[in-house]
């Protein structure tokens, strides 16, 4: 834990969130190609009150871009809060289809208050996400034709507030997580569902399941 919050401060670097255009879209029936890869995450852009020593933090986007970094082209796709003031503090559901590869987290805003006039970010900088051409902050794969469930992404409430990836803990919560999944986008049919976690050793725990794939 230590080591993790020590990195905060080589973190807080103001930086602009990337402006590239998002190629990812949501899954939809009409966008949906089962030779793309289809990305599952949850987000909770809700409010955690008294997170660290502070009144409030708040998730207010994230942005990952795909490999090489070093694209002249780069494919980029940023998820931000749908509101900075009205949000459930629940996780919600996002399907997007991508090209297939590998993405690396780049960016991250999250919001903390210690009053309502005192007001301050702590943002995740791509200098300090990417070093050395390497994406310290975590990645995660999805391949051609493949639907993969990535991980739930909040807030840890430690020391400070910091931006952590939850997961599915079992097979049974993940077998009833697809059902879900299938009720909302029943066009997908019967294609299999990979529990294949972002991959990151700064923000979340590794962990994986026995048996991570369900038909």
């Amino acid at each position: 834990m230590r080591i993790r919050h020590c990195l905060i401060a080589a973190m807080l670097a103001a930086a602009p969130m990337l402006g590239m255009a998002a190629e990812p879209v949501a899954l939809r029936a009409d966008t949906y190609k089962p030779d793309l890869g289809v990305l599952v995450i949850q987000v909770n852009w809700g409010r955690t009150w008294k997170c660290g020593r502070y009144e409030n933090a708040q998730l207010e986007a994230l942005t990952f871009r795909k490999a090489p970094l070093d694209s002249p082209e780069p494919v980029s796709f940023v998820l931000e809060t749908p509101s900075k003031l009205f949000v459930d503090n629940k996780f919600l559901r996002y399907a997007f289809v991508i090209q297939p590869g590998e993405y690396s987290l780049t960016a991250f805003d999250v919001k903390v208050a210690r009053s309502v006039k005192d007001v301050g970010h702590f943002k995740g900088a791509e200098e300090s996400l990417i070093v050395g051409g390497k994406p310290v902050g975590g990645t995660f794969t999805v391949g051609p034709g493949e639907i993969v469930y990535a991980g739930h992404f909040g807030l840890d409430c430690g020391q400070e507030p910091f931006l952590w990836r939850y997961y599915l803990e079992s097979r049974e919560e993940f077998e009833k997580y697809v059902r879900g999944f299938r009720e909302e986008f029943p066009f997908v049919g019967q294609v299999p569902v990979q529990y294949r976690l972002f991959s990151t050793r700064l923000f979340g725990n590794p962990f994986s399941l026995k048996h991570p794939t369900v038909e």
